[in-house]
């Protein structure tokens, strides 16, 4: 049976599509919002469990007097409170939104050369995806052809879309308003 979740499908189009080692994401089976946790957040937040922890795995310590008593930036003690939650509600309540596919990007591109019609243009696409730097010489190509870009730009949001469609269907989530 699909969970209903009021999602922002926009946003979680932006996770899926976000690539980053530094940053995790986590969708609120909830409330339906995109969590961002920083990596050094969570690897601080792990420090900080050997503290407030004991060998039985009970809390002796709440996280929030823990943090009470640190000079930390207040945005960062309220970052490390919401990776918390994230941690204890994790499988249940959050679940991690990551890219399916870490090729994805080079293959849309690869599907796109295939619909372009002029052949020429189309060869040059090619030669610009080989190698280092595919995508920004492929952007760079496009950018001197509005049209062929601006069918891009349709393509690459179409397959975004089909992402969070099977994304959502995978953990068996359907989007309400």
């Amino acid at each position: 049976m699909k969970r209903q979740v009021n999602v922002d499908l926009d946003e979680l189009a932006i996770a899926l599509d976000t690539d980053f080692s530094e940053l995790h994401q986590y969708l609120d089976l909830e409330t339906g919002r995109i969590i961002p946790i920083m990596q050094k957040i969570s690897w601080e937040l792990e420090e900080i469990y050997e503290e407030i922890y004991d060998e039985d795995g009970n809390r002796v310590v709440t996280l929030e007097d823990y943090l009470q008593r640190r000079d930390d930036p207040d945005w960062q003690k309220e970052m490390m409170l919401e990776a918390d939650r994230v941690e204890q509600g994790y499988g249940t309540r959050y679940i991690r939104v990551e890219r399916d596919d870490p090729y994805g990007d080079y293959r849309d591109m690869e599907r796109f050369i295939g619909t372009v019609e002029d052949s020429h243009l189309r060869e040059r696409l090619w030669n610009a995806i080989r190698g280092r730097g595919a995508f920004r010489r492929f952007k760079d190509l496009l950018a001197r052809h509005p049209q062929v870009e601006e069918a891009w730009f349709e393509f690459k949001d179409a397959r975004l879309q089909k992402r969070v469609a099977n994304w959502l269907a995978y953990h068996e989530i359907e989007p309400v308003p």
